[in-house]
């Protein structure tokens, strides 16, 4: 009975041994041989390539660029209400073109629900009073959203409603351009 115990202590030694010899390989040669070909450093990373509108030019996030920045970046900024339904859901309608580029593609007009944003309402819920929605490019894609409640608009920087709508009709070429609200929008 001893010699069987020896046995099976030495097979178990021997076990052990080999099942450290092969993780030491793995985590000390193969893991990091295979990590480093996955790893570039600066010098080797690729440019990533944000393409701006139709342009292909490159600029930084868009969130990092300065609020005239974004305006003129984006080829649709669009004011959104939200308005109550029956049944509990706040639909996200659009009210009107804070500005819009000639010759842009938008697959949304004035009056259309902007299906993204609308929600349904809980407990305790507050969203203000609609979104500010920031299109790039043609097609237009959503770049950037923020909600507006009352005549501020909060996440930039709080500024007034209006001092936005005129700093989006500062960057239109043409009045006779410039969209016209429906009536009763805010």
């Amino acid at each position: 009975m001893t010699k069987k115990f020896l046995e099976g202590l030495v097979f178990g030694a021997g076990f052990g041994i080999s099942f450290l010899l092969v993780f030491f390989l793995y985590t000390f040669i193969a893991m990091p041989a295979f990590v480093s070909s996955k790893i570039h450093t600066n010098e080797e990373r690729p440019v990533n390539s944000k393409p701006w509108s139709s342009t292909g030019q490159e600029h930084p996030d868009f969130n990092e660029l300065t609020l005239e920045e974004q305006i003129k970046a984006a080829s649709v900024i669009a004011l959104i209400r939200y308005e109550p339904t029956p049944g509990g859901k706040v639909k996200a309608v659009i009210r009107e073109f804070l500005k819009k580029d000639s010759g842009v593609e938008l697959h949304y007009n004035i009056g259309d629900e902007y299906g993204p944003a609308s929600y349904y309402a809980g407990a305790g819920s507050d969203r203000g009073d609609g979104v500010i929605v920031f299109f790039v490019g043609s097609p237009a894609e959503m770049r950037m959203s923020t909600t507006y409640a009352g005549d501020r608009i909060r996440g930039l920087g709080d500024i007034p409603l209006e001092l936005f709508k005129d700093k989006c009709m500062a960057t239109m070429p043409n009045d006779s351009l410039k969209p016209k609200p429906l009536p009763g929008s805010a």
